[in-house]
């Protein structure tokens, strides 16, 4: 199974998860996600192809879960793209 791969699947499962710890998960799998590349490109690749999936989902694109992991990513994404 891809790095992208994974977190798309752990994403997915936290989509369904009511508890409180649902923040810190998704930023810890996509903290995975990143740890599988060295390149900041290749990190933005990845997080990239995390939010596409996610935003094509039809279950949790346009809910609030799929608005914060969108934020998540895009904030991610703008860190990594200074660094580059």
């Amino acid at each position: 199974m891809t790095p992208v791969s994974r977190c798309l699947h752990k994403v997915d499962h936290l989509s369904a998860v009511p508890d409180s710890t649902v923040a810190d998960r998704v930023d810890a799998a996509l903290d995975e996600l990143e740890g599988a590349y060295r390149k900041p490109s290749e990190r933005i690749v990845a997080l990239e192809a995390v939010l596409q999936e996610v935003c094509r989902n039809q279950r949790s694109g346009s809910t609030p879960f799929g608005r914060f992991v969108r934020v998540c990513v895009e904030r991610r994404q703008v860190k990594l793209s200074r660094c580059a």
